[in-house]
């Protein structure tokens, strides 16, 4: 049995509940937060990998690296050591770099320091390598470039300049300027 207090204090305690919910039910729901208050965070990942496809849902660019870094303040992307593999049929570019800065919109990717390309296929005459610094690869046409030196070998020989543009979807070379080659004659 009850005593009356406790039925008093029952019914209040109610009221209070159905009044606060009667006065909270009609607020706007959205919260418009601080002003000038970022409520971006700033994060790392381990063992992180990025993932872009072609038109037709194929798999285009994969970049992997032990450690990936956003900054919440400008959502740029950094990671050590950044490995990509770029595919297109039936030749692999694989380029390795010192440090990579990951654009915030995604779509390009800025490889810093000494950076390596290698383009192998289906045959030994496929394979070039290049050497060079601070690339630029535009992720959606596949499209890396730069202005530094270069050094490409293949087959059949060695080409050094200033300044390169390669697309990897024609596999079309254009060096820029200072280009000196020496020709390895065939036996």
């Amino acid at each position: 049995m009850m005593t009356p207090s406790t039925r008093r204090g029952l019914l209040v305690a109610t009221a209070l509940v159905a009044v606060t919910f009667w006065l909270t039910r009609g607020e706007d729901e959205t919260d418009p937060g601080i002003e000038g208050l970022d409520t971006g965070l700033s994060y790392a990942l381990e063992n992180f990998e990025m993932q872009a496809y072609d038109e037709l849902g194929a798999p285009a660019v994969r970049l992997w690296a032990p450690r990936f870094i956003n900054e919440a303040d400008t959502n740029i992307g950094r990671v050590d050591n950044p490995r990509l593999e770029v595919r297109h049929e039936g030749l692999v570019w694989r380029l390795t770099a010192e440090t990579a800065t990951i654009a915030a919109d995604q779509d390009e990717v800025y490889l810093n320091g000494a950076v390596q390309i290698e383009r192998t296929g289906a045959t030994p005459a496929d394979r070039v390598d290049i050497d060079t610094r601070n690339v630029t690869l535009e992720v959606d046409p596949r499209v890396a470039h730069s202005g530094e030196a270069i050094r490409v070998r293949d087959s059949s020989g060695v080409l050094n300049a200033k300044g390169f543009r390669v697309d990897m979807v024609k596999d079309e070379f254009q060096l820029h300027n200072d280009v000196q080659g020496v020709y390895v004659v065939p036996n």
